[in-house]
């Protein structure tokens, strides 16, 4: 068991460890610096209030990813009933998926986009990327292959030079 400190300072790291990560997470859902900073808040925040209850401190990564998931559906549920201006930049500037592909990847339907964005962009592991989205392991690899399907047939068309 730990005591309070040593598991503040636990959360602590790992928030600085992973908050890259869940800022790329976010921004891919919800394509805005802003509302991106604001789930990973939000997120870190319902980490913490719940951290007592998770029983692996080990877990803690797969945690924060699944609260930032959570934090980013709420924005854009919230969102839905605002009347908003399009942010149509895909992805900051300077992020790693500042990229033509990572592009691509942006403009793939939510389904699609979450598992790549997960498992490619971020390196998590199936099993991992399962338990964040909430969907078994077999829907996870469909959803990725379909999107990659989807990229290719996309680039290809384009003649851009990815068609391989």
């Amino acid at each position: 068991m730990q005591d309070g400190n040593e598991r503040n300072q636990r959360f602590s790291q790992t928030v600085e460890t992973m908050r890259g990560s869940m800022f790329r997470v976010a921004r891919g859902m919800v394509r805005s610096d802003a509302d991106a900073e604001d789930a990973v808040s939000a997120a870190t925040v319902t980490a913490y209030e719940h951290l007592d209850s998770l029983r692996n401190p080990d877990a803690l990564p797969g945690y924060l990813m699944r609260c930032t998931v959570n934090a980013c559906h709420a924005i854009l549920r919230r969102r839905k009933r605002e009347i908003t201006s399009e942010d149509l930049s895909p992805f900051s500037p300077g992020c790693h998926m500042e990229t033509p592909m990572w592009m691509y990847v942006a403009n793939l339907p939510e389904k699609f986009r979450l598992p790549i964005l997960l498992r490619y962009g971020e390196g998590i592991s199936l099993d991992d990327t399962a338990r964040i989205l909430r969907i078994p392991k077999g829907t996870v690899s469909s959803r990725c292959s379909r999107g990659l399907d989807i990229l290719k047939q996309q680039l290809t068309e384009e003649g851009s030079g990815y068609d391989k």
